[in-house]
């Protein structure tokens, strides 16, 4: 609502809109008794003396929505007893009160001076503040608070340091990378690495702390003696403190850009020379990145080993060591191609076991793929040589035991009777019991009814969760998928 809808205008006080406070009082019909009088009289004595301007007058007016020259609001409640607190401009910014509900009396939306005991130069100081306080929300008030967050978010862009983070994202995300790699237990000389690590606490500080962009809700609040905005965001504990007069954001900690400049360049430059010390180490990644490039093979050759690695009588071939270290090749992240930048290229590499680098050191990669090669003729091999029979023992819990061919028929249900059911209602269908569910999907007419009926439920429970361990079946978002 607009406040002249339930202002009350004196005479005697030419400044001042008295307003209704609270939910249930919709009116004011008076200044009051004595004693609010004088208030009254008091608080417009103090706007006098502070000689404001048309201009500055006219400005809060309009943020307010006042009338008769008014512009400075005071509250009155139900028994025309003037509240003695005033109101932040803040609870009026971008802010419509209900014409039904009144202005809610809430102990946030008020300064916390009580100003009708103060002293004349203190109610004055306090006038002065309150009055500036306004004319910085008057002037906040013209834009919306969704275009003063886009023109805090473009300033943030356009700040130095910002800007220098943005230049050197890949630089920053390396430093980051490597500092926490297990490559850099390799490197030498071991004082060297400890230094540039200590180093990139300091150099890094800033960057870790600069508040990037997010979804979140923002809150505003405002500083009118700095003409600052300030920006905060709770979720992410962060805040960006726009200076209105300048149109410039401040970070919590400004960073000396300098320092910040030459600091970031030579972090990555000493990098790159402890990297250079250490030929055999970029030699054995180099190797790395061309033995996963030209290795083609791996994933199917690891995908027969793991259809081979399910049941419980396996061929020696999976055993194969070679095997463990294709695995570990295929895990491993390798970047596209050789960055001129040690530091850049090495932060790229993600290993799952430093000791692939000892491997890659025994031959060369076109050993490697003869071996490869053998390897998936010999897992060929052994896929069409049947490696149990039905009647042998699959999985066991506790005294129970499944064999394959019981596994299979489970299997088999999963796309039929079984398909997205849940686990503990499969558990009774497998069990044999009779329940309002079961009945109604007639599960009690399927072949799988009962066929454990020798199981606890809880341990078909467990069975279920073993054949989803050992790579048999996969837990979707309702119920369970046949893998094999």
């Amino acid at each position: 609502m607009s406040l002249q809808l339930h202002a009350q205008y004196f005479d005697p006080y030419p400044s001042l809109a008295v307003l209704p406070l609270g939910k249930k009082n919709k009116e004011v019909r008076s200044a009051g008794h004595k004693t609010e009088r004088a208030l009254l009289n008091r608080i417009q004595e103090c706007l006098d003396e502070l000689s404001l301007s048309i201009d500055e007058r006219e400005r809060i007016q309009s943020f307010l929505q006042l009338e008769k020259g008014a512009f400075f609001p005071v509250f009155s409640n139900r028994q025309e007893q003037i509240h003695p607190h005033l109101m932040k401009p803040e609870s009026f910014l971008w802010n419509d009160f209900s014409a039904g509900h009144g202005i809610p009396q809430i102990t946030e939306a008020f300064y916390t001076k009580d100003f009708t005991e103060m002293t004349k130069t203190a109610l004055s100081a306090h006038i002065q503040m309150v009055v500036r306080d306004y004319l910085f929300c008057a002037a906040i008030s013209l834009k919306s608070k969704s275009e003063w967050e886009n023109i805090i978010e473009q300033s943030y862009e356009l700040h130095p340091f910002v800007q220098l983070a943005r230049a050197k994202r890949e630089v920053v995300q390396a430093v980051e990378k490597m500092n926490r790699s297990s490559l850099l237990s390799l490197l030498t000389p071991p004082e060297d690495v400890a230094f540039w690590r200590h180093r990139v606490e300091i150099v890094m500080r800033p960057y870790r702390e600069l508040p990037e962009q997010c979804g979140h809700e923002k809150q505003l609040s405002f500083d009118s003696l700095n003409e600052v905005i300030t920006q905060t965001c709770d979720e992410c504990k962060t805040k960006r403190m726009f200076h209105v007069k300048h149109s410039k954001v401040e970070l919590e900690e400004e960073p000396d850009m300098e320092k910040a400049v030459k600091r970031i360049s030579t972090i990555e430059r000493q990098f790159n020379e402890i990297a250079l010390k250490n030929e055999t180490i970029l030699n054995d990644l180099g190797n790395v990145a061309q033995w996963k490039k030209e290795l083609a093979s791996l994933p199917e050759i690891l995908q027969m080993k793991k259809e081979l690695t399910r049941y419980p009588v396996q061929p020696d071939i999976v055993k194969e060591p070679f095997l463990g270290f294709a695995e570990e090749l295929s895990q491993a992240d390798i970047p596209a191609e050789r960055a001129s930048s040690e530091l850049i290229w090495l932060a790229g590499f993600r290993l799952p076991a430093i000791s692939m680098l000892k491997e890659i050191r025994k031959q060369t990669v076109d050993e490697a793929k003869a071996k490869l090669e053998a390897l998936h003729q010999g897992l060929k091999e052994a896929m069409e040589t049947e490696p149990f029979q039905p009647e042998d023992v699959c999985i066991q819990v506790k005294n129970q035991s499944l064999s394959f061919e019981q596994v299979f028929a489970i299997l088999n249900e999963l796309d039929g009777t079984l398909k997205d059911k849940p686990l503990h209602l499969i558990a009774q269908l497998l069990k044999g019991r009779t329940s309002y569910q079961i009945r109604a999907q007639e599960l009690d007419q399927t072949p799988l009814y009962g066929s454990l009926g020798r199981w606890e439920e809880k341990d078909i429970q467990k069975g279920f969760k073993k054949l989803e361990k050992e790579g048999w079946i996969e837990k979707r978002m309702k119920g369970y998928e046949a893998l094999k």
